[in-house]
């Protein structure tokens, strides 16, 4: 609860300020200080070239270490340390293990029914660290808030079993009530609900909102909560996912957080472009799956652990057989700073690379490592139509000038920029040659790549990917092209 976890903090200021008074008062407080600014840094350097970072990595920590030793090592435990390095899980590897293999069986497998290009590309991704591929699952593209939030709605209300919620962003507004509600009125009906949300994103979500959907019976759980010891070292690792799993057949994931603004209903940003996905059948197991491993982490109220869910009679609850027959394929694939392999980047650097034709991007931030901004900017040079579609109006100073930095090199080697001309966009979407499409919580940026615990479902040859066309012509149509000469000849103020 928010009480212990402030008890728990007391106790960590009582137990060090103890210390530091009972050195003071031995005299040797000054010496402990003069060595611990030496010490600690330099053990702090080792780590990081035992780490094997990228030069440019390894240099810029090195520089804040040496210059600013104390505050410096306190920046590298919040925003520094290799997040592979770091143990997400509390509960054990077996038991983690356990549920695994109870649903193999169920979970989605590699099929031959995909043209042998696509077919290829599926095995790839699935090599890096993504799932199965499956024929057994239909999907539905929601555009903007007007589609995705009646469409969650609606699904809530129809919950027999139960209903899984997890979301960055979660809002105490007019939106964010609405299925509050929802979810009191299924909960009062005997389903079972587990609401979980990033404790960083979501940290104005106070006991005054959660406290009906705790007095109706909702499990509840922040992750890695502000409110804890812990943050220090968790801040720089967030949980970007947004999952809605309904009675484990119907799923929800794309960019649309939880707010009146994803609505469009904000003064500041009015109209927001964002793009979410509803899934039904096989590949929502994957959702499931996903949510689950991050609700055995974050959960602190619930008893629950592996074993609730990996029971032959929980099984068949929380991942019922509910196959779907439908045109082309899903694929569901997460990553995250505790991922063997950023698999999310791989994923759709193998998708550029096996573009023929064109590629079309949608992403509020753009910030790529140098092996996608190569690959993006070779795929111009060889010909490709290669687009991509960003804010005309950013939501922050520094995202907003971070991401329009990039556009010079890009622009030179044919790269088509557009900046969309109403207001946001906040959609994270990809489309290969019109026939591959990725849809998700991952922006085209480092954070997401490697820091963000993140979910994107790419769709081969299905009605969505039409849509997804659909939907990026229009937008292209409401949008600025940049040209290299325009940008070249910004003013002086944008450039600095």
């Amino acid at each position: 609860s928010v009480r212990n976890r402030i008890l728990q903090f007391a106790l960590v200021f009582l137990v060090a300020g103890g210390i530091i008074w009972g050195l003071y008062q031995l005299g040797y407080l000054f010496y402990v200080l003069t060595i611990s600014a030496t010490v600690v840094p330099l053990a702090v350097i080792m780590i990081i070239f035992i780490e094997n970072r990228t030069a440019e990595s390894t240099i810029a920590w090195f520089l804040v270490l040496i210059f600013l030793p104390i505050l410096g090592v306190i920046i590298w435990l919040m925003f520094g340390r290799n997040p592979r390095r770091r143990r997400r899980n509390r509960r054990s590897h077996d038991e983690r293990k356990l549920l695994k293999q109870a649903i193999r069986p169920v979970r989605s497998l590699a099929v031959s029914e995909l043209p042998p290009n696509h077919l290829k590309l599926a095995n790839t991704i699935r090599n890096f660290g993504g799932g199965g591929v499956d024929v057994h699952t239909s999907s539905e593209i929601l555009t903007n808030g007007e589609e995705t939030f009646p469409a969650i709605l609606d699904a809530i209300r129809q919950a027999q079993h139960h209903v899984h919620i997890q979301y960055y962003i979660y809002r105490n507004d007019e939106t964010g009530k609405a299925i509050r509600e929802a979810l009191i009125e299924r909960l009062e009906a005997g389903v079972t609900v587990r609401f979980m949300y990033d404790g960083l994103g979501s940290y104005m979500l106070g006991e005054n909102f959660l406290r009906p959907l705790r007095d109706a019976g909702a499990h509840i759980a922040a992750y890695d909560p502000i409110s804890s010891p812990l943050f220090i070292f968790t801040a720089n690792f967030r949980n970007h996912r947004k999952i809605v799993v309904v009675d484990g057949k119907v799923g929800f994931t794309g960019g649309l957080n939880v707010g009146d603004e994803y609505d469009g209903k904000s003064k500041k940003f009015g109209f927001w472009r964002d793009t979410h996905l509803r899934l039904e059948g096989r590949a929502v197991k994957e959702l499931q799956a996903t949510f689950l491993d991050d609700w055995i982490y974050a959960q602190i109220e619930s008893e629950d652990t592996w074993e609730t869910f990996a029971g032959d009679e929980t099984i068949r609850q929380y991942f019922p057989k509910h196959d779907v027959a439908t045109d082309g394929a899903i694929q569901i694939v997460t990553s995250g700073p505790t991922s063997k392999d950023p698999a999310i980047r791989n994923a759709l650097i193998a998708a550029i690379i096996s573009a023929q034709r064109s590629i079309w991007i949608a992403t509020p931030y753009l910030i790529p490592d140098n092996e996608t901004m190569t690959l993006l900017r070779l795929a111009a040079r060889a010909g490709l139509d290669v687009r991509i579609l960003t804010p005309g109006k950013g939501d922050s100073f520094t995202s907003y000038y971070g991401t329009r930095s990039y556009f010079g090199p890009l622009l030179k080697d044919g790269v088509k920029i557009y900046t969309y001309n109403r207001h946001f966009i906040h959609a994270k979407l990809f489309l290969v040659d019109g026939k591959i499409g990725a849809v998700g919580t991952a922006n085209m940026d480092i954070r997401s790549f490697v820091l963000n615990y993140e979910l994107m479902a790419f769709l081969y040859d299905t009605e969505s990917t039409e849509q997804l066309e659909r939907d990026f012509i229009a937008d292209f149509d409401v949008s600025i092209q940049l040209s290299s000469n325009d940008y070249v000849k910004r003013p002086l103020r944008f450039r600095i």
